[in-house]
């Protein structure tokens, strides 16, 4: 384990709702003075914008956006796929705008797929960007931190007529007609405390703001547990409705089959329920893909955890190779996690790796978020 994934290993325990050594009070004390600071340039920023509403950019076309309150992986992703494809269905042309986080056109703004054809890799255009491409065909993906420009790209150059902004809830530079709080059940506000004493992304009153809320995970939770996150959610915001979701498997194929593009199951070699297989992922929220993978009916023999958008190279393809030989095991991974493999690499040396496919499946209050989007873009059931 390296000097940095130990120091996030020890972050992620001190940010934790749980009972702490005194040995760590010091460094709490500090994270505790740190998330005072932080609090303080979140709410500043924020009302500067409250103040002055003229800073933010306005769009012609209804602008969407998904995010979470939280530092960490809630499903934002496949939640935006899921509502891409249904505005795809419903007659609507959406376009996603993705911030390209640690890539090349980051800073820039830029066309990952213009819906007919991928443009861009994951280190020129980010892991989440290029995934979303290969999933929505037809759907055009643009990448940039400034979301005002890549969405003008995405409606002068591509005819975008709804622009789905993927983890946009704290990018306050554009206006949007609707937010979307993603909420992880499992986890939903960690232990209260606002970054980097905690998870909170910005302050629990914060939440007023959105228009819609989903509980993800909603499988992995008691509805006592449901029931108490609502509870706290009215505390901040009485009006918004709340859905709930799951993640589901929707297929584990080859690497292979996956990069040729063959999702489905006709002509792909699906991993056989009850293999060991070691996990692969460099996710905010590794331990959730893991419980999948068990849920899947897969032993999970050994997994590999990396740092949250790590660049795979040939080098982390050997060192995957020989844990999961110890074991004797198969590889399995996401596709966030795919898109960043080098695949000539994985090709030629034949690794015996699968990829497993996630779906968001919306299995409560789904009639009222699709009702809830048409209402604030102008559509109709």
């Amino acid at each position: 384990m390296s000097i940095y994934s130990k120091i996030a290993a020890y972050m992620g325990y001190l940010m934790a709702d749980t009972p702490h050594s005194w040995k760590d009070g010091p460094v709490l004390a500090i994270l505790s003075g740190l998330s005072v600071l932080y609090g303080w340039g979140v709410r500043r920023r924020y009302q500067a914008y409250v103040s002055h509403p003229e800073k933010q950019a306005h769009l012609s076309v209804p602008v969407i956006s998904l995010g979470n309150i939280t530092a960490g992986g809630t499903g934002k992703t496949p939640t935006a796929c899921y509502l891409a494809r249904w505005l795809c269905r419903k007659g609507y042309k959406p376009a996603l705008l993705n911030r390209g986080y640690r890539s090349q056109a980051e800073k820039g703004a830029a066309v990952m797929s213009d819906g007919e054809h991928i443009l861009l890799n994951a280190r020129a255009g980010g892991d989440e960007a290029l995934l979303m491409a290969r999933s929505l065909p037809g759907v055009p993906v643009l990448v940039g931190r400034e979301r005002a420009r890549t969405g003008q790209m995405a409606v002068r150059m591509l005819g975008a007529q709804v622009l789905l902004l993927d983890d946009a809830f704290q990018h306050w530079q554009l206006a949007r007609d609707l937010d979307i709080v993603l909420i992880d059940s499992t986890n939903p506000f960690g232990n209260g405390h606002l970054l980097p004493r905690g998870i909170l992304r910005e302050p629990m009153e914060h939440l007023r703001r959105a228009g819609f809320f989903i509980l993800t995970k909603s499988d992995l939770c008691s509805r006592e547990e449901k029931e108490k996150i609502c509870q706290t959610l009215r505390k901040y915001n009485e009006t918004a409705p709340v859905a709930e979701a799951v993640h589901q498997p929707a297929w584990c194929i080859s690497f292979k089959d996956w990069y040729e593009g063959r999702k489905d199951r006709h002509g792909c070699s699906q991993l056989t329920v009850g293999a060991t297989v070691t996990a692969v992922s460099a996710l905010g929220n590794p331990a959730s893909f893991e419980a999948t993978v068990c849920a899947c009916g897969y032993h999970l023999g050994d997994r590999i955890r990396c740092d949250d958008h790590h660049p795979y190279t040939a080098a982390d393809i050997r060192m995957m190779e020989e844990k999961a030989a110890k074991c004797g095991s198969v590889l399995v991974t996401t596709e966030k996690d795919a898109v960043k493999l080098p695949a000539s690499d994985i090709l030629e040396r034949q690794v015996p790796l699968w990829v497993l496919g996630i779906e968001i499946v919306i299995c409560k209050g789904e009639e009222a978020l699709q009702t809830c989007i048409l209402n604030h873009i102008g559509g109709t059931t």
